[in-house]
Order: structure tokens, then C-alpha cells, then sequence
């Protein structure tokens, strides 16, 4: 992360640098600062305060293990949804210039896509140069990661040729990055209708299959390009959808109108599953009004057992659950909805969530922030230490929070995730929780996160560290 350098300071007694080890019996782990027993129960202290556990659900307590960061495991590698902000198609063939003159001052110049809108009734040439335009500017937008306008150019493009190979290849790449994955199918099949034989076809036709139903029927497809164009990367999905496949083959299903849930049978039984379909429900209603916003393709939620969960993710032990696109939960060990499954469904629901309503353009710090206080975690225990830290100016400037936490050290992590929670209940607190949806509607149309700041809450970024440091001060003071 650049610039981090500038601000290393001597953050150990943030977290400490050995910490002990909670081993359940469904195998989760759970690694707190400090851990005691009393009675029938275990008490450990995390960022939410003292949690206690009942001894029956403890196998073992596991002394001075290193305290680990919370960040995604490096090692997964879900299928790459945003091939559109990165690299198009190889079947794609967009002029080398931009002979029309669309840009305009690194703007796309609507007026100009019009004019020659109108012309394309006058003949083919016509046409397919309105055609090449609208492709020019999806594509343009499309790197520039403004999806929802992509989107826009992209099916401008296909009124004009519904059946230009071209436009249907971006305008499912778009949908598959905006998590659009019933659109994207439509384009693709009638993509494959025209061109059964397309290796980029079929491996589109994988990526949306897979998320929308699953490893089984991605496969199909992903084989079929692989034979006609093997590719490493291609050959990895393969080898992630064959591991998924094996494990996932006989699990059960349920659907809602917002969910598909999927589950181990010898694991969840069916009441547990219907108690998490409908704590799934419950908390898919509250986040539709907190965040102002309900998502147009049903999200995909899967329960494993515990070594299910590490072989299918390859995660280490210490990672409690995972969204890459689907929400994957391990669950060995419960027969019931607990809290705090409840709350680790909640937190990771956010994320898909905000991912599809900014476009996934949010930040890291907001995103991880909305997912921490919408899932109930609070500053009761951060909160002293992050005020002494703003008060003397030690924190990590959240400009430079925007991306992945991977490249942090772990106190910088935790340090991190405080401050991204902070700063989130400073908004909710001082402009109200209704500004919080504004700003991931600003970004879902192309904003910075600065521009973002300074259009929902007049504030630069400058601006968003004082009010945080005071907002701090007011709540926990300067001194211990």
C-alpha cells in the first residue's frame, strides 16, 4: 500500500503478538487476546467486548498461538468476475481508434453516440460504425470500472445488431462483473447459438453458470473451452469447480425468492437449515432498508462441514466464513441458529450486498465497516486506543484503506477494521444512517470515494479524518 511506510509506528500493545486459541468441537477456531474459564463457561474478549461460550461446545484451548490477521486467504482464487475493468475478450474486436470521436476529454460524448444512432437506418456501413462506437464507449467505461454505464452502451450497441458477436461478448462480461447472471446467460446462449465452438463463449458461459447455478454445470462448459483452447487459468477454475463439484454433489437445496442455500446433509438437518433460510430472509428485509437497495439475482449461501470448508477454499483454519461471490459458511458442530452464525451470515450478506450496489466500486474501509456495524459490532473495546491513536495523528489515513487489508502487518490489520468501523458510525451518528446508501449510489455511478465524500456529506477526505478524530474524543477521550 503506498505511503504506509510514512506512518509505521510502534502499534503491539494494539493486539498482542501471541494470543490463545479456542478450538470447538465443529472445528472453528476462534483466536482472542485473552481467555478464561469460570463455571460452565469460557469467556474470551474480542472487538465486540467479552463473549462467553458453553464448556460442551469447547474441545480444547490452545495457549499463546500467534494472533493472526483477518484477511481473505491469498490462496483462493474465485473465477475473475471483472475481466470487463481489466481486460476484454480475446473475440472481441474493437477498432484500433477512436474514429468516430467519442472521448472527449476522457468522457464519453453522448451527443456524438446519438448522432450516429440516428444515422444506422441509412445502411450496414452506417450501422455497424453506430455499433463500433457504443462498443468503443462500454468498453472505455468498462475500464474505467463505471459498470452501470458500460451496461448502458453496451445494450444501446445490441439494439442496434442483436446478434452482433461483439456486443453480446461484452455485454455479458458486464453482467457477469455487475453480478447479473441470468442477463449474462441470455446473451451467452444466443452467443453460443452462433458460435457453438467459441472458447470465450463457453468460458463465459461457465463463469455465469457458476454463480448463478453452481460447479456441475460451469464444468460442462469450461471443459469444452479447455479442449478447444487450453489455458492455465482456465485449467485452476477447472481444477477449483472439480474440488467443489466432489464435495457440493450431494448436498441439498432450498430457494427463495433471495436465496439459494445449499447444505450437507449428514451436517444440517432440515429444521437447522430452514431456521438459516429464515434468518437469511430476516436479515436480507433489514439491509434492504438500511442500505436502500434489493438485489436483482438471488444470492447463493453454502453450509460445510468444517474440513468441507477448508477443502473447498482452500482457507486457513482461522478464517470463519468466506464471500467470493457465494457465502460459504462451515456449520459442523451446530444443530441450531446461534448468534452468532447469525451474525456472521448478516456481516458477510452486507458484502454482496454493497458489492452490487455500488458496482462493485466501494472502498475496502467502507465496505468492511458496513459489514462490522450492520452485523452488530460496536467500538466498546477499539474505541479508547483508536481515540488516542487520531489524537496523535499515528492512525492509517482511510485514502489509504481504499484497497485490500492483505498487504497490511496484523496490528495493522486491527487497527484497520477499527477505523473503518469508526468512521462508519461517525456518519450513521453525525449525518445520518440514510447518507451511508447515498454514498455507495455515488460510487455505483462512477464517483471516487472522495467525490463520493464531498457530494453526499460535503466533507474531503481531509475533512473526514478531523471529524473522526473528534467524534473519537467526544466518545472515549484522550487518556486511557
Amino acid at each position: 500500500m503506498r505511503g504506509l511506510a510514512l506512518i509505521l509506528i510502534p502499534l503491539l500493545f494494539w493486539w498482542p503478538a501471541a494470543a490463545d486459541t479456542i478450538v470447538l468441537k465443529n472445528g472453528r477456531r476462534i483466536v482472542a487476546e485473552t481467555v478464561f474459564e469460570e463455571g460452565d463457561r469460557i469467556f474470551y474478549e474480542n472487538e465486540s467486548g467479552r463473549v462467553s461460550l458453553g464448556k460442551a461446545m469447547v474441545e480444547r484451548i490452545e495457549r499463546g498461538a500467534d494472533f493472526p490477521t483477518r484477511s481473505p486467504p491469498a490462496s483462493y482464487e474465485a473465477p475473475d468476475e471483472s475481466a470487463p475493468a481489466q481486460e476484454l475478450s480475446r473475440q472481441i474486436q474493437l477498432p484500433p481508434d477512436d474514429t468516430e470521436g467519442i472521448l472527449l476529454g476522457g468522457k464519453v460524448d453522448a451527443e456524438r453516440l446519438e448522432a450516429l444512432a440516428t444515422l444506422a437506418p441509412q445502411g450496414e456501413l452506417e450501422r455497424q460504425s453506430a455499433v463500433n462506437a457504443f462498443l468503443l464507449a462500454a468498453a472505455y467505461e468498462a475500464r474505467q470500472r463505471r459498470l452501470a454505464a458500460a451496461a448502458r452502451w453496451a445494450e444501446d450497441a445490441l439494439r442496434l445488431s442483436q446478434r452482433d458477436s461483439n456486443a453480446l461478448l461484452l455485454a455479458s462480461q458486464i453482467d457477469i462483473a455487475r453480478q447479473r447472471y441470468s442477463e449474462a446467460v441470455d446473451h451467452l446462449l444466443l452467443a453460443h447459438s452462433m458460435t457453438p465452438d467459441s472458447a470465450d463463449v463457453l468460458t463465459l458461459l461457465g463463469n455465469a453458470y457458476y454463480f448463478s447455478e453452481g460447479p456441475e454445470k460451469a464444468l460442462r462448459y469450461w471443459e469444452q473451452a479447455y479442449t478447444i483452447r487450453p489455458d492455465g487459468r482456465l485449467q485452476e477454475r477447472i481444477r477449483q469447480a472439480q474440488r467443489e463439484e466432489q464435495v457440493e454433489g450431494g448436498f441439498g437445496q432450498a430457494q427463495s425468492g433471495q436465496f439459494v442455500l445449499n447444505w450437507e446433509g449428514s451436517q444440517v438437518s432440515g429444521s437447522f437449515s430452514r431456521q438459516v433460510l429464515d434468518t437469511l430472509e430476516q436479515h436480507y428485509r433489514e439491509l434492504e432498508t438500511a442500505l436502500d437497495f434489493s438485489p436483482r439475482e438471488p444470492i447463493t449461501v453454502i453450509l460445510y462441514a468444517s474440513q468441507q470448508f477448508a477443502d473447498v477454499t482452500q482457507a486457513p483454519g482461522w478464517v470463519g466464513a468466506l464471500n467470493d461471490g457465494k457465502i460459504r459458511v462451515p456449520v459442523q458442530g451446530l444443530s441450531s441458529m446461534t448468534a452468532e452464525l447469525s451474525r456472521v451470515l448478516k456481516h458477510e450478506m452486507v458484502h454482496s450486498f454493497v458489492h452490487r450496489v455500488s458496482e462493485g466500486r466501494c472502498p475496502v474501509w467502507l465496505n468492511e465497516g458496513l459489514a462490522q456495524m450492520l452485523s452488530g459490532d460496536t467500538l466498546a473495546r477499539p474505541g479508547p486506543t483508536l481515540a488516542q491513536l487520531y489524537a496523535a495523528s499515528r492512525q492509517i489515513p482511510l485514502r489509504q484503506l481504499e484497497d485490500s487489508f492483505m498487504g497490511l502487518a496484523p496490528p495493522f490489520v486491527a487497527v484497520a477494521y477499527a477505523e473503518s468501523l469508526a468512521a462508519v458510525l461517525m456518519i450513521q451518528d453525525q449525518y445520518g444512517a440514510y447518507q451511508l446508501p447515498q454514498l455507495l449510489k455515488v460510487l455505483s455511478q462512477g464517483g471516487t470515494q472522495e467525490e463520493a465524500l464531498r457530494q453526499v456529506l460535503r466533507l474531503s477526505y481531509q475533512d473526514l479524518e478531523e471529524e473522526l478524530a473528534a467524534y473519537l474524543t467526544r466518545r472515549f477521550g484522550r487518556s486511557p
